[in-house]
């Protein structure tokens, strides 16, 4: 991992400029918790990746500590859980929900702070503490529309962390297109002005990764844009053309821009050990839903972590007929679970994998301390002394999960207090 990458406890700033709103490295916006609290009779997995479980867990002013000399005197107040499961706040390293809450239909606007509320809700219900807000920068569908979307997404983001009303901590994910001829300079401009705290590198040109077969793609452009299929052809020629001549210089580009900013950078749907070998060449620091075992294989050899989709384990299988992430997880090639396009699918896809006889701290780390690690933030993932008392009281049953309550810097921010 690389040392400074993604600083929990980074200092946030907003200045205004030119009517433009320049941000750097974002907090999470609440107040911290002052005073000595406990919770008792409850399962704890403390540290996932370490399988270390606790009945107590202790928290004062936002961290989580000791517990008291005295325990028969503890100090503060003292919540009884009636033996529910509590976890590390979970940790979302790509969402693409907001888009959908910014855009509930094709062109259909909808307004920032709603749609940024709304999305907050849906993370925080989800237990999902830290969040990365993944937006498009340049498109495979070339609608101008998906790139009009860039500054209101952002600018939701910024606008009500600035306001200090969000509950989780989010933060700003660039996932860049390498085959669209906007993205370099669309991400430069942008980049001006807002540090984001990851970015991703797509190609998403037909014949590879995600859309193996051309046919599907130019089948696809004919039922869903209403293209003839000399268009849709000549369109899927175009699109992969810019990926042969431009993504590998595209590519180094968006690495380029990632290493000077000291984030973490992913690359997305690799299919081969050569796309693997690539990214590591340019410096990413994992994998992202490589859709191939091949591929997840590769990337563990050489040493980046693999992540996949939470939706994946959730359903059962991949949407895109890709890898099946639970074999995956099972044969030990998967750092992290990511929700994808679903925020509540992280914690249902723990609560399968447990429902299914794995063992619960290692479902639960997928989803914690897994993606904790890859994106460099040391002070959280796990409920032990000096961490953030960022975490999460559910239950489980037949395969899903029931959020009962979720604590932000040790404030309680959905749920009651007792059952």
């Amino acid at each position: 991992m690389l040392c400074g990458r993604l600083h929990g406890t980074g200092i946030y700033a907003c200045i205004m400029s030119c009517c433009r709103l320049f941000i750097c490295h974002s907090t999470v916006t609440l107040a911290v918790q002052q005073g000595a609290m406990t919770i008792r009779n409850a399962r704890i997995i403390a540290d996932p990746q370490a399988g270390l479980w606790l009945d107590e867990l202790h928290w004062q002013d936002g961290a989580i500590v000791d517990a008291p000399a005295d325990t028969e005197a503890p100090k503060g107040e003292a919540l009884d859980c009636g033996g529910d499961l509590v976890v590390p706040g979970l940790i979302d390293l790509h969402t693409d929900a907001l888009e959908g809450r910014l855009m509930p239909r094709p062109g259909v606007d909808w307004p920032g702070r709603a749609a940024m509320l709304a999305h907050d809700s849906d993370v925080i219900g989800a237990g999902v503490t830290t969040t990365f807000n993944a937006v498009a920068i340049g498109t495979s569908s070339r609608k101008p529309e998906r790139l009009a979307l860039i500054e209101p997404f952002v600018q939701a983001v910024q606008s009500a962390r600035a306001d200090r009303v969000l509950r989780a901590d989010h933060r700003l994910h660039f996932r860049c297109e390498v085959t669209d001829p906007l993205m370099p300079t669309t991400l430069e401009a942008l980049l001006e002005r807002v540090h984001p705290d990851a970015m991703s590198i797509m190609d998403h040109a037909p014949g590879k990764r995600q859309v193996r077969d051309i046919e599907d793609m130019v089948q696809w452009m004919v039922a869903r844009r209403g293209e003839t299929v000399d268009q849709a052809r000549i369109f899927a020629a175009d699109f992969v053309r810019e990926s042969e001549e431009n993504g590998a210089a595209r590519s180094v580009l968006v690495a380029e821009h990632a290493r000077r900013l000291n984030i973490s950078l992913a690359t997305h749907d690799d299919e081969t050990a050569e796309h693997i070998a690539f990214a590591k060449t340019i410096g990413a620091h994992y994998a992202e839903f490589p859709v191939t075992r091949v591929a997840a294989e590769a990337a563990v050899s050489s040493g980046l972590p693999a992540t996949m989709g939470a939706p994946n384990v959730v359903r059962g299988q991949s949407s895109g007929g890709n890898a099946d992430a639970r074999a995956l997880i099972h044969d030990g090639l998967v750092a992290a679970l990511l929700s994808d396009y679903v925020p509540s699918s992280q914690l249902h896809a723990v609560a399968r994998l447990i429902d299914e006889g794995m063992e619960a701290a290692r479902a639960v780390s997928l989803v914690t301390d897994g993606p904790a690690g890859i994106a460099g933030l040391d002070d959280r993932g796990k409920l032990l002394p000096g961490k953030r008392a960022d975490f999460v009281r559910l239950s489980l049953q037949g395969g899903i999960a029931q959020v009962k309550g979720v604590w932000v810097a040790g404030q309680l921010v959905f749920g009651a207090p007792q059952p």
